[in-house]
């Protein structure tokens, strides 16, 4: 469970809408010709009382 840090509420988990209706973080740049290999993809919550967004990545170990 994730609790807002402004109110106190439980987060919903929410979702992105886009191209492929998700996005990801990479620990280092992305150039044109080479990605990442670190890199997570990212789960959105929400806040359904004042609306806060908080965003985490899915394998925060590769960060390590």
């Amino acid at each position: 469970m994730k609790t807002c840090i402004k109110c106190n509420t439980e987060l919903t988990k929410a979702y992105i809408s886009g191209i492929q209706g998700k996005f990801e973080i990479n620990k280092k740049p992305r150039g044109l010709f080479k990605d990442s290999p670190i890199y997570s993809k990212v789960s959105s919550y929400v806040c359904s009382t004042c609306g806060y967004l908080e965003f985490y990545v899915d394998q925060p170990e590769k960060f390590k």
